[in-house]
C-alpha cells in the first residue's frame, strides 16, 4: 500500500461495483482522522484539498505534512487538487507533489475547456498524475466557486464524448444535478443521463456534492457506476460543530491537544461511515 494516484483505485471502484471516497481535508489532523477511518476499514481513499486551502498553507508546505501521513497509510492514499480554475496553480501543484488534480474549466466554453485541460493531462500525465475534468455547472459554492440556482446547467451528452476524447483525462464530473453545500428543498438528479455518460465514458465517472443525500441517492448512484464520490461539507461539519461541542462540555478547559482528539474523533466518523456506504459495507 502506498502513495498513488487515482488510475488504479477507480479502476479498481468501477470495476468491483463501489465507490472511493474522497474527503476534503483542511490540515494534518483532518487528513490524519481520513487515513485512519481508511485504514480501520481496509480502504482506499482520496484525500483532496481546495484551492483555498492549499494557498493558505502554501504548496511545500501543505504537501510536507500530507506525505508522511500518506506514505505510511496501510492502504493506498491519493492526494488530489479539487476544482482548480487555474491552470498556472494546477500546474504548480503537479510540480509540489500531488498524486491526483481536477482542473474545472467547466464555466468556459467547451473549446476554451478542452485546450485548457489538454495543458494539464499533458503536464500531469509526463509526471504520473490523474487529471479530472467536469462539464456541466453544479449549483452551490465549492471553495471561491459560486454557481447560482438559476446557472446551474446539466452536462450535455454530446459536449461529454467530444471533451472525454478530446482531453484524454482519467476521471470525469458531470453535472447531473448534485450540488456543493447542504441541499435546500428537494434534490432533482438526472439518473439517466448518468447512466448514459457512463454508457460511453472510458474513464470512471464522479459524483459532486455527495454531502446530505440520501443513503438510497448513493446506493443508486454507485450502482449506476460512480467510482469517486466527493464529501466536503460533511468533513466541515463535523470539525466545527465538534469544536463547539466539546468547548461546550468542558467551559472552564484549556487544553488544545484534548479539543484536537475530540474533534478527530468526530471527523474519523464521518469518513468511516461513508466509505462503509460507498464501499456497500453495513452502516
Amino acid at each position: 500500500m502506498s502513495y498513488v494516484n487515482m488510475e488504479k483505485i477507480l479502476k479498481n471502484a468501477r470495476q468491483g461495483g463501489y465507490a472511493v471516497g474522497a474527503f476534503n481535508i483542511v490540515n494534518e489532523m483532518t487528513a490524519k482522522a481520513s487515513v485512519e477511518a481508511a485504514e480501520a476499514l481496509n480502504a482506499p481513499i482520496i484525500l483532496q484539498t481546495s484551492v483555498k486551502t492549499v494557498k493558505q498553507f502554501g504548496i511545500s508546505e501543505m504537501m510536507g505534512f500530507l506525505k508522511p501521513i500518506v506514505k505510511n497509510a496501510a492502504v493506498d492514499v491519493a492526494i488530489h487538487l479539487d476544482h482548480s480554475t487555474d491552470v498556472d496553480f494546477t500546474l504548480a501543484c503537479i510540480e509540489g507533489g500531488w498524486s491526483s488534480v481536477m482542473y474545472d474549466g467547466s464555466k468556459l466554453p467547451l473549446k476554451d475547456n478542452i485546450q485548457n485541460t489538454k495543458a494539464v493531462v499533458e503536464a500531469a500525465h509526463k509526471k504520473g498524475v490523474t487529471v479530472e475534468g467536469e462539464l456541466g455547472a453544479i449549483v452551490g459554492v465549492e471553495d471561491d466557486i459560486v454557481v447560482k440556482e438559476g446557472e446551474s446547467a446539466l452536462a450535455d451528452p454530446k459536449d461529454c464524448k467530444v471533451y472525454l476524447e478530446a482531453t484524454g483525462i482519467d476521471a470525469f464530473a458531470p453535472a447531473i444535478g448534485t450540488a456543493h453545500g447542504l441541499y435546500k428543498g428537494e434534490v432533482k438528479i438526472d439518473y439517466d443521463l448518468f447512466k448514459k455518460i457512463e454508457s460511453f465514458s472510458p474513464c470512471p465517472l464522479v459524483l459532486h456534492g455527495g454531502t446530505g443525500l440520501s443513503t438510497d441517492t448513493f446506493k443508486r448512484l454507485i450502482d449506476l457506476g460512480a467510482a469517486k464520490v466527493n464529501i466536503s461539507t460533511a468533513i466541515k461539519i463535523a470539525y466545527c460543530s465538534g469544536m463547539g461541542e466539546y468547548t461546550k462540555m468542558h467551559p472552564d478547559q484549556n487544553d488544545p491537544l484534548k479539543l484536537d482528539a475530540f474533534v478527530k474523533d468526530k471527523v474519523k466518523e464521518v469518513v468511516l461511515k461513508h466509505i462503509k456506504l460507498f464501499t456497500l459495507l453495513e452502516c
